[in-house]
């Protein structure tokens, strides 16, 4: 029937279905089936505050049909908190993040997350170079733009930064 109620790595877990207000929802959402058994099986390992490899996989399945799903990155920095909790790689997490940022480049969510995960490496390599290429498709991202202003001012990043300007004026 579905990825996760057909596996044996998640027969242990009671999904938990999206209750829309009883039998006759005013707005009622169309989501896929793929999208509403995920859904349901992330709702029950947050509600179990269950933070295993299996919930990592989970989070980025959920982030990769719905990249914008606030639950998953912010509430309660779920995603932060199960790489922290397995002492994951945090720089496979940012080469993760890369690929998600270029294909969704207006997402606030990913921005806030990748901060969290920067101020846990408390290193910045590639960081600047990577938001120059953010800056290559759209100079005025605002959340990029915000993201970089945090970055320079907790690392200390300020020579590099004049520099970076100018060449993104230039090109303007």
């Amino acid at each position: 029937m579905g990825k996760y109620s057909d596996s044996p790595l998640w027969s242990d877990i009671v999904p938990i279905p999206q209750d829309d207000g009883g039998p006759n929802p005013l707005a009622a959402i169309k989501y896929t089936e793929e999208y509403s058994e995920a859904m349901s099986y992330l709702r029950a390992v947050m509600a179990n505050n269950e933070f295993s490899e299996r919930v990592l996989d989970l989070t980025e399945d959920v982030i990769g049909m719905n990249a914008a799903h606030y639950t998953v990155w912010n509430n309660r920095l779920y995603r932060a908190k199960v790489l922290f909790s397995l002492n994951a790689d945090l720089r496979a997490e940012i080469t993760w993040l890369n690929a998600i940022a270029l294909e969704h480049q207006k997402n606030y969510q990913i921005w806030h997350h990748r901060q969290l995960i920067m101020e846990h490496l408390a290193d910045p390599s590639g960081e600047t170079d990577f938001l120059m290429q953010m800056f290559a498709h759209d100079s005025k991202n605002y959340h990029v733009w915000s993201y970089r202003q945090w970055l320079v001012r907790h690392f200390g990043l300020w020579e590099t930064e004049f520099g970076d300007i100018e060449e993104l004026l230039r090109k303007d």
